[in-house]
């Protein structure tokens, strides 16, 4: 079969060509469909005498390119960037599942001519068609909506590169260093003075130390009344008051410039008197608001937390979902409004470990997470609103 399809070739029988044996199309276009779904096939961009310039490479499974269309008027987006991989440069983008390899100096000094505008004589070129089709492009003179504005290149690609976004593995354990360096040691060598504390054990140490990360559940359901405990503690709106010109709100928990970004969704698999889906919370009158067609969806979000609490953790029977809706903060804080979320998501993790002792339930902040499930069942791109923290929660055993 891969013999047939190295014969016949991928554009040959898409466009039925010098093919006319309905099989051997057949055949192709099945195995060209498998191939994608495993991120097995490369497109590589030659010159007329057939030397490589470039390889695209995809980053999630069944990623395609689009169609070649007019790039005029266009230029390399402002999320693109180039770096040096080994002896190589990479063009990467996060509105973009692939990576382009650059093969030739020349790619890349072409690829400069893009930051203005395609004229029509660049247009035509193929490096500029290959670079439209595959997602490195943007319009030239349109202007961009508040939710793609909201973000800078920075905060874009923390974002993207810190998530399980891809099917290609960019976070996790990090088996490079552990090959190349020892383990750097917990405890730091004093280098002054030494003074001697007296530790206190109060009711609050208390309850702090009772805090306990849980990857096992009581097969019962959750109580919806310890739900909606959970998240009036921590989300309920006590007020809503102008400030600047912006919609601020008086939360349980802080945060920046009290404008609280952060939407409280969560996935539900077993709790009494919901059923398996999508919630999202609404502190101004204490609802939870199912998200439509969500059921398969929040199974995957609680399968994806199950997998990556470690290999002996169970999958919870709920989800906290944290996102981030960066056109808020953004539009009060400039050049800081990504890490402002990131400080908020942390209070906020702490005080879910906090609440969840309080009320004898458990749970676990999850290191990695894929926002697709989100955004696929909501519709909203991740310029809009997208996950940044997830809380496994449950009864523990």
């Amino acid at each position: 079969m891969c013999r047939t399809l190295a014969t016949v070739g991928l554009a040959e029988n898409e466009n039925g060509g010098a093919v006319d044996d309905p099989e051997q199309i057949a055949v192709c276009l099945h195995l060209k469909e498998r191939f994608m779904s495993r991120r097995w096939i490369q497109w590589v961009l030659v010159d007329e005498d057939s030397c490589d310039l470039a390889t695209f490479e995809p980053l999630e499974n069944g990623f395609r390119p689009g169609d070649p269309h007019d790039v005029t008027g266009q230029r390399l987006s402002r999320f693109s960037y180039v770096k040096r991989d080994g002896a190589d440069f990479m063009m990467l983008s996060p509105e973009t599942a692939c990576r382009m390899t650059l093969r030739s100096d020349k790619v890349l000094k072409r690829i400069w001519h893009s930051s203005s505008p395609l004229d029509d004589g660049q247009a035509n070129e193929a490096i500029f068609v290959a670079l439209g089709q595959f997602g490195f492009l943007e319009p030239g003179l349109t202007e961009e909506s508040a939710e793609r504005a909201s973000w800078t290149f920075a905060d874009a690609i923390l974002h993207s590169s810190s998530r399980r976004g891809r099917d290609e593995p960019i976070v996790g354990e990090n088996l490079d260093l552990q090959k190349r360096f020892p383990p750097p040691q917990a405890r730091l060598v004093p280098t002054g003075k030494t003074h001697t504390l007296t530790p206190v054990r109060d009711k609050n140490q208390l309850a702090t130390e009772r805090r306990r990360s849980c990857r096992k559940w009581h097969a019962s359901p959750i109580p919806l009344p310890l739900v909606s405990s959970f998240l009036q503690r921590l989300s309920a709106v006590h007020e809503s008051f102008d400030a600047g010109g912006l919609e601020r709100l008086d939360k349980p928990i802080p945060a920046a410039g009290s404008i609280h970004e952060l939407e409280w969704y969560i996935a539900v698999g077993n709790v009494s008197g919901l059923e398996q889906g999508l919630y999202r919370y609404c502190g101004f009158e204490h609802t939870l608001d199912a998200v439509p067609g969500s059921a398969d969806a929040a199974a995957e979000m609680l399968q994806n937390a199950g997998s990556s609490m470690g290999a002996t953790a169970e999958v919870p029977p709920a989800l906290i979902m944290l996102t981030t809706r960066m056109p808020r903060i953004a539009w009060k804080y400039k050049g800081m409004a990504y890490r402002l979320t990131l400080l908020n998501a942390g209070i906020a993790l702490d005080a879910m470990y906090n609440t969840a002792t309080e009320l004898d339930l458990g749970g676990c902040a999850i290191g990695t997470g894929d926002p697709r499930p989100f955004q696929r069942v909501t519709g909203l791109s991740w310029f809009e609103e997208s996950p940044v923290v997830e809380f496994a929660l449950g009864l523990p055993k």
